[in-house]
């Protein structure tokens, strides 16, 4: 592949032992999915998994920041923990594994083993402390030992011929995981940010750097949000202090226009306007996104408009839609060819399906049933 893993590409599956909820747990993915289950039965660990990931290899994170000890299953006694995701670029397929030692008593932990293949071929390996490179052909470069509580693919710096290695890198960080929660997002910022907080607090910073970094897509998210909230006419981000700017919105009425502050918008508009940033202002960067219950705060009429711009837009400007939701209207749009269906028997181990785990009856739509048998 020319030049190594490009920004394009989507997660196909995950593997997790012993975080939280997750042993032995094995979830496959495609270009648009719902997860869908109970309450407790693993939704929110996926994402969170895939985050503590993220942050291990891509934003320099320690191993106990990433994977605290709190995160070892409850129903386990084991120290150890083992991960794996599998990526595909076109018809290259980029498998990560990830083996963690906790030492309980301690406090203490350390990556037991690190490794990243391309196609079955090792190009990064990490093992009894010593980290082995390759480059793009397979071949063994330098080997050196490296700190047991990082990751050692997030320590090594893209020169011509280790592209493969640091694409995975820039793939993994054009993945999006997050909830939606308004309540948590602050109106002013001092930054602009690569990357949102688990529950979007920092969408202020993130909008303000992606919308500078993909002006030509703020016509089209200004024209879908002009259908979403009646009255939207736009956003600016004004100065608001001494390296602070404030997120401004004018909604234009009869005869008059009223800016309001971020902050002084409903739970509703706040969700409504990052949620569909996220799926515009991706860019080249073609995003995937894994978003836990983006429908929690959406009206009815709202829910099923902003996941079928964003189903329609995988393989264009996304790359990938992963949602996980107890939401009628997203189970009863997505499930049928998409979910995922998780399960657990009190506080044994998750299970996945593709298939729905109840009974289907002719006539009742499928959140309807889901209702029946989950409340």
């Amino acid at each position: 592949m020319e030049g190594g893993l490009g920004p394009r590409a989507m997660l196909t599956r995950i593997y997790a032992d012993n975080f939280r909820c997750l042993s032995n747990f094995e979830l496959e993915l495609d270009e648009a999915n719902v997860l869908l289950g109970p309450n407790g039965t693993g939704k929110t660990a996926v994402l969170s998994l895939l985050r503590s990931i993220q942050e291990l290899v891509v934003r320099g994170s320690r191993l106990d920041e990433a994977f605290p000890l709190r995160d070892l299953s409850l129903a386990e006694e084991r120290p150890g923990q083992r991960f794996e995701i599998e990526m595909r670029c076109r018809d290259d397929a980029y498998l990560y594994s990830l083996t963690i030692d906790h030492h309980v008593e301690e406090r203490k932990m350390r990556v037991e083993e690190e490794r990243l293949e391309h196609d079955g071929n090792p190009i990064f390996e990490f093992k009894k402390g010593d980290a082995q490179l390759f480059n793009d052909r397979y071949e063994k470069g330098p080997q050196f030992p490296f700190d047991w509580s990082r990751s050692g693919i997030g320590s090594v710096h893209e020169r011509n011929d280790n592209r493969k290695l640091t694409g995975f890198k820039r793939a993994l960080a054009n993945s999006v995981f997050v909830g939606c929660c308004p309540p948590l997002m602050e109106a002013e910022t001092r930054s602009e940010d690569q990357f949102l907080d688990p529950w979007m607090g920092n969408f202020v910073g993130w909008y303000r750097r992606s919308s500078n970094e993909n002006m030509g897509a703020v016509v089209d998210l200004f024209a879908a949000l002009r259908e979403a909230l009646p009255g939207f006419d736009a956003i600016n981000v004004t100065e608001s202090g001494e390296h602070a700017r404030s997120l401004k919105v004018v909604y234009r009425g009869t005869g008059r226009t009223t800016r309001y502050g971020f902050d002084q918008l409903s739970d509703g508009q706040r969700a409504l306007i990052a949620l569909y940033s996220l799926i515009h202002l991706s860019g080249d960067r073609r995003l995937s996104l894994f978003v836990d219950e983006p429908d929690n705060y959406l009206a009815l009429g709202e829910v099923q408009p902003w996941l079928a711009e964003a189903v329609q837009r995988c393989g264009e400007s996304l790359e990938q839609v992963v949602v996980a939701s107890h939401h009628p209207v997203t189970i009863d749009y997505m499930a049928g060819a998409s979910g995922r269906w998780f399960s657990r028997e009190r506080d044994g181990p998750v299970r996945v399906s593709k298939e729905p785990t109840i009974t289907l009856v002719d006539g009742v739509s499928l959140s309807d049933a889901i209702a029946q048998r989950w409340e």
